[in-house]
């Protein structure tokens, strides 16, 4: 109890002062907890390391994230949002993972590792994003719009990479692509595919059966047994009692996903997606987001303990072309497809802009892989920085985004008035 009081104590007190002055300069509060991070790290000033328990309350952000990103999901908001979602998002999901996974592959790393840094880098910051837009003002224009809903689907994609890794961890899929190709005595992409072990594919298919399979309890049943709890807990009218069972499911229902072979946040998940859809989603929204916020920003701590200082200042060219690569590459794909589907250059350009960056998924993913040894440190660590690196930039280019916008506004008024007269 001891230790984890002290965990608890110097990271609040550290991220207190670390985001207060990053607010200063407007930057994000939760670039503010991965800087916590570095700075007291092993590879820091060395007060704080890597811990079972802050990994489980790490876990437990997550947790509270992916239930309120259920509660934004729905059947409808999907199908009105269609175009954006499944279109702009899909695509972008698909190919910028195919791209990077196809760039690994050519590297020599295992094809199931391939796919988890495609689908890392593929994601961007919902937090970064929808914080900025908001505070510009931006949400309801059309490079808003196709930001939000490619990163809805992001969001959603992230799911299968998270099934992924809990498959390749309990099947022994964590092979350093060294060791695993020469094992096998594998030297090209084509070998490594068809060499995965059985094993893997057996775990991986029956871990996605018991998604589906869960996907349909949670709507079937779930759906009338958790309405009827919470309405009843609602018809008392006290906010405490409300709270304690939006807690209460949060954590069952993660718990639950735990049990069964899934991933907890799964669970929670479709805990929240069942809730999203009914008239209790503002104050399951409401009464969640201060534990939502806090613990999400304790994962984000333990994000910038895993990154290692040593092997990114070792790799820094590797890690800026890392960064350089998210930048160009990630705004290249969306800028394209964006104008595939019909939108004008002005859209294209600025929705690339704001989603040419990494995110927490990114960080989610790839963190959870390099703990199970399912992507080597080489690769790894100056992928993690390049993430963050990219993320902390985003803050800025999207704030910036929001300042030409206005600037371009008041030139094209100004040039209107001038032919007026």
């Amino acid at each position: 109890m001891t230790d984890l009081l002290t965990i608890v104590i110097m990271l609040l007190a550290a991220s207190l002062v670390v985001t207060l002055l990053l607010q200063r300069i407007g930057a994000p509060t939760l670039i503010g907890y991965i800087f916590v991070g570095l700075l007291i790290g092993p590879t820091g000033i060395g007060l704080l390391e890597a811990s079972p328990e802050l990994e489980l309350l790490a876990e437990i952000g997550i947790v509270f994230l992916m239930f309120y990103v259920g509660l934004e999901f729905s059947l409808p908001v999907l199908l009105a949002s269609r175009r954006a979602v499944l279109g702009l998002g899909g695509l972008q999901v698909l190919c910028t993972s195919m791209i990077v996974a196809g760039f690994a592959l050519a590297t020599g790393v295992t094809f199931l590792a391939a796919v988890l840094l495609g689908g890392a880098v593929a994601m961007s910051s919902t937090a970064i994003t929808i914080r900025q837009l908001t505070d510009q003002g931006e949400l309801d224009t059309r490079h808003g719009r196709a930001s939000v809903g490619t990163l809805l689907f992001q969001d959603l994609a992230t799911l299968p990479f998270l099934v992924l890794v809990a498959a390749l961890g309990v099947a022994g899929g964590g092979h350093d692509a060294a060791a695993y190709n020469a094992t096998y005595g594998l030297s090209t992409p084509a070998q490594s595919i068809a060499a995965i072990d059985a094993g893997v594919w057996s775990e991986l298919g029956a871990r996605l059966g018991i998604a589906v399979l869960a996907f349909g309890a949670a709507l079937v049943i779930g759906r009338r047994l958790l309405l009827r709890i919470v309405s009843l807990v609602h018809r008392t009218d006290s906010r405490e009692l409300f709270m304690l069972a939006m807690l209460t499911i949060v954590i069952g229902a993660a718990w639950a996903a735990h049990e069964i072979g899934l991933s907890p946040p799964l669970g929670a998940f479709l805990a929240g997606m069942i809730l999203g859809e009914t008239h209790f989603k503002d104050d399951a929204e409401t009464d969640i987001a201060p534990f939502r916020a806090v613990l999400l920003g304790l994962f984000f701590v333990s994000v910038g303990l895993r990154v290692d200082l040593s092997v990114i200042f070792h790799n820094a060219v590797l890690v800026f072309g890392f960064v350089a690569a998210i930048f160009i590459g990630k705004g290249l794909i969306v800028f394209v497809l964006v104008r595939m589907l019909g939108e004008p250059t002005e859209v294209a350009a600025r929705t690339s802009a704001i989603l040419a960056h990494g995110g927490e998924f990114g960080l989610l993913i790839l963190t959870l892989a390099l703990s199970q040894n399912i992507i080597s440190e080489a690769i790894g660590q100056p992928l993690l920085g390049a993430i963050v690196i990219s993320m902390i930039c985003a803050a800025f280019l999207i704030k910036a985004n929001g300042r030409l916008f206005r600037s371009a506004n008041r030139e094209r008024a100004s040039s209107n008035d001038c032919l007026q007269e």
